[in-house]
């Protein structure tokens, strides 16, 4: 028997529904900064970044007074002690070297710890051994306290800073760069004159004490490098378990057949039909919205009794039936179906007279038995609720889980089984395969020889000047305008070059260049007005230098690969300076002056000019080359459309 119920559907449901829906998205929402490894990634390149350039430069002011003056500082103490000019170069170049080597270990330590912590470390770790190096009183006692213990240490700063430099700044590191090393070299302007003074008020020992007092202010510096992620820029992300539920509702809402289906929502989705009739069961049952009304007693498919174990059947033979339903229903103790296309029919007539409720149209009949598969494939169109689409996005959910760590695990086994050689391992640990790469090979050896050739002039600068007949004021004056001229060109580089446009290589060997001619001139000349001309040339050389270091390799590597590949220069550094740093004091024993030790010295840089020169002319040609095949390529190509 036909049995038509009208089921009341407010409009306000519609409302309820969006809001959810709306509610529901932004909570699922997760707002987050960015991080170093997320694919998006953008520096700050300002705001806090400013900070940290200021604390990196005052950090490096606090903690290189020591190694930068050290011929003023510890040049009397070590005649008195009876320790020879080789053994004085070998303690600067062995200070180099562990400066340098403990850059190997930047890769590992910056993949565990944040530059913060590793400066904060370094600072503590500078000051108590120089604090330590006031009881010395031998060379292998300078060797363990000076070379390891403070070359160590303020390696450790160096590498911290020159990291979150790095990470802070990207279109302004040239900027950020200069500036952060404007404020360390104030340092050679005034410590001369400070280290001078103080000697003679307190002696080496007294100085040493009061200078492992100032390293401990870079320990304010390492506090100001704030991990970068809380300074970056906002993004939103929707977890996992969101994508499943948006992917489900999506095919949900699919259409299929003339019934275009909604996804079901909790409370809007819920209708009851009370079993008058059935006394065995009485409540409610919840069904979606636009599906008929049934009483549990008269409608065999929607029971809660017979939905269970009742049979499916298939609405596209119902289709090809010529039998019509609209007049007669042909009663049936089998599992009925809602005549759907009826159902649509009614529904659009009505449409218009039905404003605050929706009549809804129950059909039953019942079918021809050979139309029942119940095994092969559903024959129904499924009317999906919330509840059936969260609990199938759970199980994806979970599926997706247990896939994944299961693909975890083969790996790991596949990791096992695989057997690694111990070289293999430590080239893995130390991103060896950064040798493979010919231009970063050439790089690093180039800067390598170039800075040895610089830090070793720099620090025997006092000596040299002595031996050249210099009175002592004079040569605090040298050093004091060397390091105003070089103060001021850092400040002022950074902008001249982005104007220019050079490459950070260019610049670099620019300023090699013209400290190699400086050099020249103090050698044949050594008279103080000369020497003037010197300081200012060889400043600006410096600061050329001394910026565009901490740029070259950058420009190079990606920022994920930079620690390992700074570390790999430093350790290569460090080799060199222990084999060719004792060097220098043997040959300055043997031809008895600084003056052909000069002059090696400069073909070391000549050296570093004519690798870096002949490599970009090589990768200069091959890029032209290319570019003509691939013009030819596309002009033959257009030809032939």
């Amino acid at each position: 028997m036909l049995k038509i119920f009208p089921v009341s559907y407010p409009e306000s449901m519609d409302a309820m529904e969006d809001d959810n829906k709306i509610m529901t998205e932004k909570q699922e929402r997760v707002r987050r900064r960015l991080r170093t490894d997320d694919p998006d990634f953008a520096p700050p390149d300002g705001g806090w970044g400013w900070l940290v350039v200021f604390a990196c430069g005052f950090s490096n002011l606090s903690t290189f007074p020591m190694f930068q003056q050290f011929g003023l500082v510890f040049k009397d103490k070590l005649q008195g002690l009876g320790i020879s000019e080789t053994q004085t170069t070998t303690i600067i170049n062995l200070t180099s070297a562990f400066n340098a080597v403990v850059g190997l270990a930047n890769g590992p330590i910056f993949r565990k710890f944040t530059f913060r912590q590793v400066s904060m470390v370094g600072s503590i770790s500078v000051a108590i051994s120089l604090f330590i190096c006031i009881f010395c009183t031998s060379f292998w006692l300078y060797i363990i306290f000076f070379c390891a213990c403070y070359g160590v240490s303020f390696g450790i700063v160096q590498s911290s800073n020159a990291l979150a430099l790095n990470t802070y700044f990207k279109t302004k590191r040239r900027i950020a760069t200069g500036l952060s090393w404007t404020t360390t070299a104030l340092g050679p302007i005034v410590w001369p004159y400070i280290i001078v003074s103080l000697n003679e008020l307190y002696g080496m020992e007294g100085t040493l004490l009061i200078f492992s007092s100032i390293a401990l202010h870079s320990f304010v510096g390492a506090l100001l490098l704030q991990p970068v992620e809380w300074h970056t820029a906002f993004k939103e992300e929707v977890p996992e378990k969101s994508k499943l539920l948006d992917s489900q509702n999506a095919k949900v809402q699919s259409t299929e057949g003339n019934l275009s289906r909604i996804s079901s929502k909790i409370f809007s989705s819920q209708y009851f039909a009370c079993a008058e009739d059935d006394t065995g069961k009485p409540g409610y049952e919840i069904v979606g919205p636009g599906s008929p009304r049934l009483f549990a007693a008269n409608d065999g498919w929607y029971s809660q009794s017979r939905s269970q174990v009742g049979s499916r059947l298939s609405l596209s033979s119902y289709k090809g039936s010529k039998q019509s339903t609209s007049n007669s229903v042909a009663p049936s103790i089998r599992p009925s179906c809602t005549n759907l296309a009826e159902y649509e029919k009614e529904r659009k007539k009505d449409k218009r007279e039905r404003k605050a409720s929706t009549n809804v149209l129950a059909v039953t009949k019942e079918l021809p038995e050979d139309n029942i598969n119940e095994e092969k494939e559903p024959l129904t169109i499924p009317m999906y609720s919330e509840i059936f689409v969260l609990n199938k996005a759970a199980k994806k959910l979970a599926k997706y889980k247990k896939d994944l760590k299961e693909k975890e695990y083969a790996k790991v086994v596949e990791n096992e089984t695989e057997q690694l050689s111990i070289w293999r391992k430590i080239s893995i640990f130390f991103d060896f395969e950064l040798f493979k790469d010919s231009v970063y090979v050439n790089i690093m050896l180039g800067m390598t020889i170039a800075n040895f050739v610089e830090i070793n002039f720099s620090i025997l600068t006092p000596i040299i000047l002595t031996e050249f007949n210099f009175p002592k004021y004079e040569i605090a004056t040298f050093m004091s305008l060397l390091g105003i001229t070089d103060i001021v060109f850092r400040f002022s580089i950074p902008f001249i070059a982005d104007k220019i446009g050079w490459s950070n290589r260019t610049f670099f060997v620019i300023g090699v260049m013209s400290m190699a001619l400086g050099r020249i001139i103090l050698v044949h000349t050594q008279t103080y007005a000369f020497a003037m001309i010197v300081a200012v040339i060889i400043g600006a050389g410096k600061a050329l230098r001394t910026i565009f270091l901490a740029l070259v390799i950058p420009s190079h590597v990606p920022l994920e690969r930079l620690p390992a590949a700074s570390g790999l220069q430093l350790a290569v550094s460090g080799i060199i300076y222990v084999t060719f740093g004792p060097l220098l004091g043997w040959i300055r024993q043997l031809v008895g002056n600084y003056v052909i030790t000069i002059h090696i010295l400069n073909i070391c840089t000549y050296v570093t000019a004519i690798s870096w020169t002949v490599e970009s002319i090589i990768r200069s040609k091959k890029s032209t080359h290319t570019n003509k095949i691939s013009a030819y390529l596309c002009f033959s190509l257009s030809s032939i459309i």
